[in-house]
């Protein structure tokens, strides 16, 4: 039965080596040496402070309770997770020191750190257990198919912690990473109160990780200090990190380039500016760690007339995206074929083909409209639409002002409403009060964490979810099978046969792919190299 919505309106690790295929953007700049080599990193170095800018305040500072971007730079630089996957999709040890996994893929022991929370308590395996069943499982927009396949948790001691799945899970060490929704809460600060709403989610957090929140003046900065404390002493480098919350891009722009700024996240460039960057010799183009990305609509399945797969069809024959590529992102990316990222080879479907299935056709689209019985009026409009989208990401400004443009030609008046992310988060994921949203998720390397999400049931309800509403129990069967499976033939077969019922379907459509490119100093090393937004503790800056 599907989630309803709330009833208020209706190395750590030697940097990496790989990457997963990049966007032609990327590749290009790569290609033309606009993009920086972290193997060419000088020795590091001890010391120094830097300012990353943000488009806006993080929504919460628990990553357990989002998959924003913002938040997971933030609060994965002050709470951990056991473990922690670097951008080639390798995972390593973090608050567990080592792991054994059973020959039947169903019980990992976790041999865990010597680490204090920040206000000086005992990390132990009982904040793993309490973490893991009663924030992760319930809260988490990616953890959730772990969660569900977590039969039981030991704890034989402090350092120790069994975990019991009721089936092997591919992907499991993977969310168990920060990143991945696994991030570990105290127990003693969170038990017994309402997750959400309970200080350490927001601007009083206590981790174990290598920094400490010390202000935050919402709409301004946030300033996170080293911990003194950290289980690792050699760790982190920087003294201090300040975020520093410019919602404007040609602020952002203007603030690196007269170096007040060190970084500005790929999320929060825009595409044009990159050359811009490139041209300075004080700066630097850097591939982020998040795995391959993709932007997309989601439609209100729950809502009329977008009920009606015709209506989400001719919407989606109605858009061009190629142009949108080209003109909104500026080459940034590729046309999505599917609804899974090709870069995840072994899952892909390279029979479905959305630009054959639903090619840019305004005749097709109008007669699937009228077919729906949504006919022109006296001024030649069939319905009035609204499409929200976060104020901070202006390329999606760009986007859903291309569209209202295009969407004139069938007969579909498009008003656009920009949201503060948290306005957003709340009217989208909450409260499901709106019709569409242009939004952009990241697959995290493995279909049951980043996409799954997207048109689970279950995920229905939850920050960066399932917001469309979508429900079909056979897609739903199918991804708890794939996730079930451990080798990636089966599980690519299992996902091949789901993409061919969410092609037809068509909860969202998908306009684009791609790698993220954050914008630096040439003077900030080291902050490349996990999955993520970026590795704040191995992040250093030369002096």
């Amino acid at each position: 039965m599907p989630v309803r919505c709330s009833q208020k309106k209706i190395s750590r690790h030697s940097r990496a080596q790989v990457r997963s295929r990049a966007g032609l953007a990327v590749a290009f700049l790569m290609a033309a040496g606009g993009i920086a080599s972290a193997g060419s990193d000088p020795a590091p170095q001890r010391g120094g402070s830097i300012v990353i800018a943000l488009g806006a305040d993080p929504a919460s500072l628990n990553p357990a309770l989002t998959t924003g971007i913002n938040e997971a730079l933030i609060g994965c630089s002050i709470y951990e997770g056991l473990t922690q996957v670097s951008a080639a999709f390798k995972t390593g040890p973090l608050l567990a020191e080592s792991w054994t996994i059973s020959p039947d893929g169903r019980t990992y022991d976790f041999k865990l750190r010597s680490a204090k929370w920040q206000d000086g308590a005992a990390f132990t395996s009982n904040d793993v257990k309490f973490s893991l069943l009663e924030i992760n499982k319930k809260y988490s927009p990616i953890f959730r198919a772990s969660g569900n396949l977590i039969d039981s948790i030991e704890t034989p001691a402090p350092d120790r912690v069994v975990i019991h799945l009721k089936e092997p899970f591919g992907p499991f060490l993977m969310s168990l990473s920060c990143i991945g929704g696994g991030a570990i809460m105290p127990a003693h600060i969170f038990r017994d109160t309402d997750i959400r709403q309970n200080p350490a989610s927001g601007a009083q957090p206590v981790g174990t990780g290598p920094f400490r929140l010390m202000e935050w003046k919402r709409g301004s900065y946030l300033r996170l200090d080293r911990n003194a404390d950290y289980w690792d002493a050699t760790k982190p480098l920087l003294a201090s990190v300040t975020a520093q919350i410019l919602p404007q891009p040609s602020s952002r722009l203007q603030a690196l380039q007269t170096d007040e700024v060190d970084l500005i996240l790929g999320l929060s460039m825009v595409p044009s500016d990159n050359p811009i960057v490139q041209a300075n010799p004080r700066l630097k183009l850097e591939q982020s760690g998040y795995a391959p990305g993709y932007t997309f609509i989601a439609f209100n399945t729950r809502k009329k007339p977008y009920d009606d797969v015709r209506v989400r069809r001719a919407l989606f024959m109605a858009t061009d995206r190629a142009y949108l590529i080209k003109a909104a992102w500026f080459g940034d990316g590729k046309v999505s074929v599917g609804p899974f990222s090709d870069a995840i080879e072994w899952a892909f479907n390279s029979d479905i083909d959305y630009q054959k299935m639903y090619p840019f056709d305004t005749a097709a689209a109008n007669r699937l409209l009228d077919e729906a019985g949504l006919p022109r009026d006296a001024d030649g409009i069939r319905f009035k639409a609204t499409i929200v989208y976060p104020s901070d990401t202006p390329d999606r400004a760009q986007v859903a002002q291309a569209m209202k443009n295009m969407w004139r030609s069938i007969g579909v008046d498009l008003q656009l409403e920009p949201l503060e992310r948290a306005v957003l988060n709340t009217r989208v994921y909450q409260d499901c009060d709106f019709e569409m949203n242009i939004d952009s998720y990241n697959t995290f390397g493995d279909p049951a964490l980043g996409i799954t999400r997207i048109y689970s049931t279950e995920a229905q309800g939850r920050a960066y979810g399932n917001a469309s509403g979508y429900s079909n129990a056979k897609v739903d069967e199918l991804f708890d099978q794939a996730q079930r499976e451990v080798t990636t033939e089966k599980r690519g077969a299992l996902y091949r046969q789901a993409a061919e019922i969410l092609a037809q379907d068509l909860p969202s459509i998908s306009l684009r792919e791609k790698h993220y490119i954050d914008a630096a100093s040439i003077r900030l090393h080291g902050l490349w190299g996990l999955m993520g937004p970026g590795d704040l503790v191995d992040a250093w800056v030369e002096k």
